[in-house]
């Protein structure tokens, strides 16, 4: 009876978290979203939608930063293959202007290219990349993104299972298991180009960076 009581407990629990992890993911998307359409002018926004449409394995992020850790802040609200962020004065020009919409859509179709290029480069080291993305600011200044994740291999091994077992009731398990059972460890490194984004996620040092609580959902070490 008590191993039964203890195994209710135990899905509970399960479920309770799956439908934190849900919640944290609609509030994540829901701030992507007011990001996007803040302080924005009608054609400023037509244009969003038009990027939006033309690209569509990216999110475009539109919102002011200061640094390249602000600017992976909102990168990591991304859930397509790539993520971009635009500050809005650098969207009203493209708006206004076609030859700075012309330099603006170019630097983003290079852009993509590149983290095409880095995926081929990084091989195998790429299944820890979970997100990549740019930044691209007053000027069209460009600087690349990359959030990875690790977990070990006992944690892998529990993964998996888990997957496995809810694999049949629910295709979307894989990822909320990974939230459930956490100890994974978590980090950002942004770089000026896509050559040197490759050279520091090669460089990582995952023995320096701790493991991160997944149940706390927007928690993430910087420790690199």
């Amino acid at each position: 009876m008590n191993k039964i009581g203890g195994y209710g407990m135990y899905q509970n629990h399960f479920y309770e978290k799956i439908t934190q992890n849900k919640k944290a993911k609609t509030e994540k998307e829901e701030k992507t979203n007011k990001n996007n359409s803040v302080n924005l002018s009608k054609k400023a926004q037509n244009l969003l939608k038009e990027l939006k449409k033309q690209y569509k394995n990216m999110d475009f992020i539109v919102a002011d930063y200061a640094t390249d850790e602000e600017a992976a802040s909102y990168l990591s609200n991304g859930t397509k293959e790539y993520s971009v962020l635009i500050d809005p004065e650098s969207l009203e020009e493209m708006a206004s202007d076609t030859k700075t919409k012309e330099k603006y859509l170019s630097l983003i179709d290079e852009a993509t290219e590149n983290l095409s290029d880095v995926k081929d480069q990084l091989g195998k080291e790429g299944e820890e990349v979970t997100r990549l993305g740019v930044s691209i600011g007053k000027g069209g200044e460009v600087s690349y993104f990359a959030e990875l994740e690790k977990s070990s291999a006992k944690q892998r091994e529990r993964i998996e299972k888990a997957q496995e077992e809810k694999r049949a009731e629910k295709k979307s398990a894989a990822k909320e298991d990974r939230n459930l059972y956490g100890g994974v460890k978590r980090t950002r490194v942004t770089a000026s180009s896509a050559d040197e984004l490759v050279e520091k996620i090669e460089q990582v040092d995952w023995s320096k960076i701790a493991y991160t609580d997944w149940s706390n959902t927007g928690k993430v070490n910087y420790r690199v």
